[in-house]
């Protein structure tokens, strides 16, 4: 089976050798989770003597959308007009102007494409969504007032029950289960330590998860 770097060289060598007359050599090519932008040519660039040369030359195309085969090769071949551009040391009036729009028209209108100078993401669907986490929670209510929410390594669990045991600090405790994206950002911690939050948000996430009994 093709893995995607595997692919994204295929179509690359495929739109230099019909589009670009195999003029191209194969710039660093990888798949990004771009999410404002639908691919980039970036490059380094060098002065001497009054004169800028460019360099090290590399193509991202985003894989977080959910873009038809189509879709990926317009944008592969709107950034693969940059590195032409770029590469045959050409200047345009902006990034993209005259020539690069041009060229764009002409490749549209010859190879039946569709390629904008631009993309919105806003309408674009996810390519997929991230797979919900199981997170084992330690709700604590201390002697002092104070309460805390902690994801635990399920690993630590048995260390931490020792450590519960003997905190002499602590009124009440309570091990859940939970998928709530409210613990994603949370560290899965291996010692006796969390979140402080208010009474409310405790209430409110405990009456929520799973009592783990």
């Amino acid at each position: 089976m093709m893995s995607e770097e595997e692919s994204l060289t295929t179509k690359f060598n495929k739109y230099n050798d019909l589009i670009f007359s195999s003029k191209l050599p194969i710039p660093r090519l990888k798949w990004s989770r771009g999410k404002t932008r639908l691919g980039q040519m970036a490059c380094k660039r060098k002065q001497s003597w009054g004169r800028t040369t460019f360099y090290d030359y590399t193509i991202s195309i985003s894989r977080y959308y959910n873009l038809t085969e189509e879709q990926i090769d317009d944008v592969l071949i709107h950034e693969m007009i940059h590195y032409f551009i770029a590469y045959t040391g050409q200047r345009d009036s902006s990034a993209h102007g005259t020539l690069f729009r041009s060229m764009m028209n002409d490749i549209n209108q010859r190879f039946g494409r569709n390629i904008t100078i631009s993309a919105r993401t806003r309408n674009l669907q996810a390519r997929s969504a991230q797979q919900p986490k199981d997170y084992l929670i330690l709700a604590l209510k201390m002697k002092d007032g104070k309460y805390f929410l902690s994801s635990v390594n399920p690993s630590a669990a048995g260390k931490l029950a020792i450590s519960l045991a003997r905190a002499r600090e602590i009124a009440h405790y309570a091990w859940y289960q939970s998928q709530d994206e409210y613990f994603r950002s949370m560290p899965r911690v291996r010692s006796l330590r969390g979140r402080q939050v208010s009474e409310e948000v405790y209430t409110t996430m405990i009456e929520k998860m799973k009592l783990q009994r």
